[in-house]
């Protein structure tokens, strides 16, 4: 089983091996996350444009949780789902880590 970095998309991810022999990553659950009140809107402006990490920068003080924000909205690519004037709802970053953690017990 490989090891991965610990609040990453792959928290939880596990490896298994074909016959063959050759390694494929297992995906994990999905975050089990409900939109809440205390949740942010942000609008895409051009700075956002294909720039998810300077997103979760501005959100949570992490870039490496962008997935978190692609995750809950939805979008699968972002050279077409994060479009200028989007709205974005981004959850707050202390029910993100509950949720995250809530992978590692799974």
């Amino acid at each position: 089983m490989a090891n991965f970095k610990k609040n990453t998309r792959y928290t939880n991810a596990n490896t298994t091996k074909r016959r063959s022999g050759d390694s494929y990553l297992v995906l994990r659950q999905q975050l089990k996350l409900e939109p809440g009140d205390d949740d942010l809107f942000v609008k895409i402006t051009s700075a956002y444009v294909n720039r998810p990490d300077l997103i979760a920068n501005t959100a949570y003080g992490d870039p490496s949780l962008w997935w978190v924000i692609f995750e809950f909205n939805k979008i699968i690519d972002p050279f077409f789902d994060l479009k200028l004037e989007r709205i974005l709802r981004i959850p707050s970053k202390d029910r993100v880590l509950i949720a995250i953690a809530g992978l590692n017990k799974a």
